[in-house]
């Protein structure tokens, strides 16, 4: 949760390699046009010959330092910070969530309840008692979302504000439950409602949360003012196909995720998700 002395999730570095031609200082032997002192050989009145010295300009070949350009590579360092979203950032990513369910069941996508409940009734992949259980999880998980939508509604005193933290804290917890209990059959409700606003959230964390330390400073990854506009700016960059982009989009996606599934994960535990991620073993 954010603290006023613990305001990053996570930090790490990528490195960028990138071809550009440099100018560098290449040895090489040149032909040059110079006056040279050679000896060269003459008759005299008399009939002797005599040797004299004189100057010529010939070619010859000398070493040289010139200047050349070739193609380097180079890496470049470039530092990622994940930060802690603010209270308000939660309440904003929970209410995402809440929308984007509301328009998934209109538009008559299942919920994982009501899955459940189907698949409880008439049997399939899921044991009855599995199946019920993960009923109840969605049945509360709702409750709250609903709660917590009103809540929102209502004036911001300091007693809402106290609710409306606990409760989001609440429902993280319950979503990382269910997230450990369906691991078994996620494929089947991949598709589902909480399964489009669950990845919806996970998007605006990404968008929202990821800084690129530039001079010292951190500034936002994806820029725009709004959640619409930092989706806007990750399409440019995809449609350019961005190297840094391609370089670092699987690592953020994987970090924030674990985030938003742990609790409370250490700096550890995501120094050995970075390890997994390095030997491909995700």
């Amino acid at each position: 949760m954010y603290t006023k002395t613990n305001k990053e999730i996570y930090r790490f570095k990528v490195f960028q390699e990138i071809e550009e031609e440099k100018e560098i200082d290449v040895e090489k032997e040149i032909e040059v046009e110079k006056q040279i002192e050679v000896e060269k050989t003459r008759k005299k009145k008399d009939g002797t010959e005599e040797k004299y010295k004189d100057k010529e300009t010939r070619k010859v070949k000398e070493k040289k330092l010139v200047k050349e350009k070739r193609p380097e590579k180079t890496k470049i360092e470039h530092t990622f910070v994940i930060k802690q979203p603010t209270r308000r950032q939660m309440e904003e990513a929970d209410m995402e969530y809440s929308i984007e369910m509301s328009k998934c069941v209109k538009q008559g996508v299942l919920t994982k309840a009501m899955l459940m409940n189907k698949y409880s009734d008439t049997g399939g992949m899921l044991s009855e008692a599995d199946a019920k259980k993960l009923k109840e999880m969605y049945g509360r998980l709702g409750e709250m979302q609903t709660n917590f939508t009103n809540l929102n509604m209502r004036s911001q005193s300091e007693s809402n504000s106290e609710k409306l933290k606990q409760l989001s804290e609440d429902m993280a917890e319950l979503r990382r439950a269910i997230a450990t209990a369906e691991t078994s059959f996620s494929a089947l409700l991949n598709h589902t409602a909480d399964s489009r606003a669950q990845n919806k959230v996970i998007a605006w964390y990404l968008l929202n949360l990821t800084n690129i330390e530039k001079d010292g400073e951190l500034v936002e990854y994806f820029t725009g003012e709004s959640f619409e506009d930092k989706k806007d700016s990750l399409y440019i960059l995809e449609e350019e196909e961005d190297e840094l982009l391609s370089i670092v989009y699987d690592k953020l996606t994987a970090f924030i995720s674990f985030w938003y599934f742990s609790v409370n994960p250490s700096f550890e535990d995501f120094e050995e998700l970075a390890q997994d991620i390095e030997e491909g073993k995700l």
